[in-house]
């Protein structure tokens, strides 16, 4: 996990890629990337110095609803 989220860090920094105040949303299929993804960012949250609010998505294709 080191590793990503130190690919994710300089990833960030240089391309700017959060910003504080953003609203991160994630698409979960419950799949390994989305899952990696998504604790990855929880992590990162934790030990930067963003401000940003984080949010997993998923829908149920069967209802048609969302759940957050």
């Amino acid at each position: 996990m080191q590793k990503i989220l130190s690919t994710m860090r300089k990833a960030v920094e240089q391309y700017k890629l959060i910003e504080d105040g953003d609203k991160i949303a994630v698409g979960l299929s419950g799949g390994k990337d989305s899952l990696v993804l998504l604790k990855a960012l929880k992590m990162f949250q934790k030990f930067n110095i963003y401000n940003y609010e984080l949010v997993a998505v998923a829908i149920d294709i069967y209802s048609g609803e969302e759940d957050y």
